[in-house]
């Protein structure tokens, strides 16, 4: 029902359930929980507007190569990623801002609470709930309904600027290679993704917290922890192949560079794949994928292509680096951290009544409430600060690991064969070369190019040449 006593504490959310009554905060900062989510919503909306546009004055002022990247460089190569910088970063603030607005828009009618109840309708109506379902099996239903509909939402919400960025903005400056029909089919094959695997992990989640007790953020935790091992075993081998073809590569000179390099440094290499990235894209990429004694290296087809094999060895020396320095494990461990850490926290506040009345929700002394809302409305106030912080001090731990990554290469004497491909690839890829400082050290996960070449500085110079010291080696 439409909220229409303004006598109450909350004008908004517009759209309140039946039953609905103000909780005030017991806490002794007597919290407004939607109000604590719109400003927050709005500071980090201003923040992250202020950094673009601080970068979008970059890529327009700055018209010439810098004097670090001079000779390395060329100013055509230069000026087409500006070009493409500007354009991506110009259609990515009108799209952030069109969507914060939708975003504020949505929580003050009180979009979730409607899409709750209506959820609940459709499975009354579908016959998927009736009076003598059980609470836990009415609850899971009705929260595969509603994290239906919210994702029905979001896709036909962001299709329009989906479209726009793949067949005009990637389209204009060369990158897409897809066509309509190859689009829609991924769209369609990762709903379906979504539908198999989504929503029977969203389930379990649902009945871990009901029957778990105050302690059910462990078996959240450890559950989780299984399954994305096991969508780590299966990604490459199952999913991965709906959507790329993967071609064991040749024998050949590369092939049998790669294997002399994995047995230069231990690697447990098994196979060595090409992926035909160009089918979709022009951008290019390499990484493995595997556990303990058994890794397989996939390459770009692209990266093949645009790189010689001294630089394309390189950087795989920099991907085996991670492995070698256990970064592939820490990574693996933060993420576990960052989950514990979340649903820990959730099962602090799970059920306050506050939380779920200033989002226009019911609170029933009888019945529990929701876990899906509880989780969401936890993510979208509380949990978002932290995670804010967290991902900054991820990206900066990332640039770190990046950095010894080089390092790592470098120390196997391919120091100026790495600079000279980060090169090619960030030219090919019209790479950001005018990064902003404050910009990138908040976005960033990767160092840009200008640091990295800056910490292979005895390898190669800002000429773009080889230095006598690193011939010497070779």
């Amino acid at each position: 029902k439409l909220m229409n006593d303004v006598s109450q504490p909350n004008y908004f959310p517009v759209y309140k359930q039946d039953d609905w009554k103000y909780e005030e905060d017991p806490s002794p900062l007597k919290l407004d929980y939607l109000a604590v989510a719109l400003y927050f919503s709005i500071a980090v909306f201003l923040l992250e507007f202020y950094l673009d546009s601080r970068q979008l004055r970059n890529f327009r002022t700055i018209l010439k190569v810098p004097t670090s990247l001079k000779g390395v460089v060329p100013q055509d190569k230069f000026q087409q990623s500006s070009a493409y910088g500007a354009d991506k970063l110009a259609f990515g603030c009108f799209e952030g801002t069109f969507m914060f607005c939708e975003g504020v828009a949505l929580v003050l009618l009180g979009w979730l609470p409607y899409a709750w109840d209506l959820a609940q309708s459709l499975c009354l109506r579908c016959g998927l709930v009736t009076d003598a379902s059980t609470s836990l099996w009415r609850e899971v239903m009705i929260t595969f309904v509603f994290t239906l509909l919210l994702s029905m939402h979001d896709t036909l919400l962001s299709l329009p600027f989906s479209l726009y960025s793949t067949f005009v903005v990637e389209q204009k400056h060369g990158f897409n290679k897809t066509t309509y029909s190859l689009y829609f089919q991924d769209k369609a094959m990762g709903l379906g993704l979504q539908l198999l695997f989504g929503f029977p992990i969203l389930g379990a989640i649902v009945w871990l917290i009901r029957l778990g007790g105050p302690h059910f953020y462990v078996y959240v935790w450890f559950f989780l922890m299984v399954v994305s091992v096991i969508m780590m075993m299966i990604y490459p081998t199952m999913i991965a192949p709906l959507f790329n073809q993967y071609i064991k590569l040749e024998e050949g000179p590369l092939y049998v560079a790669i294997e002399k390099l994995a047995k230069q440094v231990s690697f447990p290499l098994t196979e060595i794949y090409s992926v035909d990235g160009s089918r979709r894209s022009a951008h290019s990429n390499a990484y493995f994928y595997g556990f303990f004694k058994s890794k397989r290296i996939v390459l770009f087809d692209t990266l093949i292509k645009q790189v010689k094999r001294p630089e394309l060895l390189a950087i795989l020396g920099h991907e085996i680096g991670h492995w070698k320095l256990g970064h592939t494990i820490q990574g693996f461990l933060i993420s576990q951290v960052y989950t514990f850490s979340l649903f820990l926290c959730f099962s602090l506040v799970q059920n306050t009544p506050a939380l779920f009345s200033a989002f226009g929700f019911s609170v029933s002394a009888t019945e529990p409430t929701p876990v899906c809302i509880g989780l969401v409305l936890f993510i979208q106030t509380t949990w978002t600060p932290v995670d804010k912080i967290l991902t900054l001090c991820v990206n900066i731990n990332s640039r770190a690991n990046e950095f010894a990554a080089d390092n790592y290469a470098k120390e196997l004497g391919m120091g100026a064969d790495l600079a000279t491909g980060l090169i090619k690839i960030s030219i090919e890829n019209l790479g950001n070369l005018v990064p902003d400082s404050l910009y990138s050290l908040y976005h960033f996960s990767h160092p840009p190019l200008v640091e990295r070449l800056a910490a292979i500085n005895d390898d190669f110079d800002s000429s773009g040449a080889v230095s006598a010291e690193s011939k010497k080696k070779k």
